[in-house]
């Protein structure tokens, strides 16, 4: 059944049902910027439907590997994200791999098209990060991975997915050492700002956290924001208009971290003498500052280090199974 559907299916089939030209469903392949959403929309439905996606990128699997990775990653301009793209192409380079690199702008259709894209070039892998940190995003197009057997390995958030390889940072660790180093300062009043409440990262450092602190200190406030400077400068300054300043503020990573800063410098609170600030994850150029601030440091050279290792072991070997390594933060 598999091999008729490979030898039937074309661009002129899948044109036919939706009563459009052959040119308007290549381009939907090839250069879907010049075609109309709606359109596209119609273009893509249909040819998953009818397995062409999944044949044609087939044909290219088959014929030979491209040396090529595909790295997705939902914001480029977070340094995280900026930082590990980069440290994955130097690695690929050393392998003799090239790579393709896609921001999916934290945009499941985007996501969607950059996934169908990188299936057409024939990649030996895919090194993703997903737009969502909840573990029951579950997007239809890992499926149609499995069935053309391109390795995905999913890197900072995980999903239910069992195909999937990943590298991830131990985030309840991060809390616990987090935690551990408030105590050691005899803190007795702590506001963590996170993120999103349905995060797996925020929930994870925020229960290391209060795990470490429970019932040693006075009070805990956990502040949900996002893991972007704004929402997490906005949140510091509700706080404090109906409560005390705390001993310590937590930023659950760098982004956050940074809007906190924002917060002392415009509310003329000078961090760690007013009020001291621990991140998780490091601070981008915290010595800029004039102030030494503790975090919990991750080291993205070896976070994609084992990514990139990982997508070339399971695409040149097909008995490597799926596999997790996960990375402990360092406090500095």
């Amino acid at each position: 059944m598999a091999a008729s559907r490979l030898e039937k299916v074309t661009l002129e089939s899948v044109a036919a049902r939706l009563n459009v030209s052959r040119i308007t469903v290549s381009r939907a392949f090839t250069h879907p910027e010049k075609v109309h959403p709606d359109t596209l929309k119609r273009v893509l439905a249909a040819a998953e439907s009818m397995g062409y996606i999944v044949n044609a990128a087939a044909r290219i699997l088959r014929a030979n590997a491209s040396k090529t990775i595909g790295i997705v990653n939902p914001d480029m301009s977070h340094p995280f994200f900026g930082q590990l793209a980069r440290e994955m192409t130097l690695e690929a380079h050393k392998a003799g791999y090239d790579t393709l690199i896609y921001d999916s702008f934290e945009s499941q259709e985007i996501e969607n098209r950059i996934i169908d894209k990188l299936i057409g070039y024939g990649v030996d892998a895919i090194i993703l990060s997903v737009i969502s940190s909840d573990r029951s995003y579950h997007p239809a197009y890992l499926k149609r991975l499995e069935t053309l057997d391109i390795p995905v390995v999913l890197v900072d958030r995980d999903l239910s997915a069992r195909h999937c390889s990943g590298v991830y940072i131990d985030n309840l660790d991060c809390g616990l050492q987090a935690g551990r180093y408030l105590l050691s300062k005899q803190v007795r009043h702590v506001v963590v700002v996170s993120g999103p409440k349905d995060s797996n990262v925020s929930r994870d450092r925020i229960i290391g956290v209060s795990a470490a602190l429970q019932g040693a200190i006075e009070r805990l406030d956990i502040l949900h924001a996002d893991f972007y400077m704004m929402p997490a400068y906005r949140a510091a300054s509700r706080y404090i208009e109906s409560c005390p300043l705390p001993d310590y503020f937590v930023g659950t990573n760098s982004q956050i971290s940074l809007g906190i800063i924002k917060f002392c410098i415009d509310h003329k609170l000078t961090p760690q003498k007013d009020v001291s600030l621990l991140g998780i994850d490091e601070i981008p150029d915290a010595d800029i500052y004039g102030f030494s601030f503790p975090c919990i440091a991750h080291n993205t050279h070896e976070i994609a280090y084992q990514a990139l290792n990982l997508a070339i072991r399971r695409a040149t070997d097909a008995d490597t199974k799926p596999s997790k390594v996960i990375i402990r933060g360092k406090l500095m």
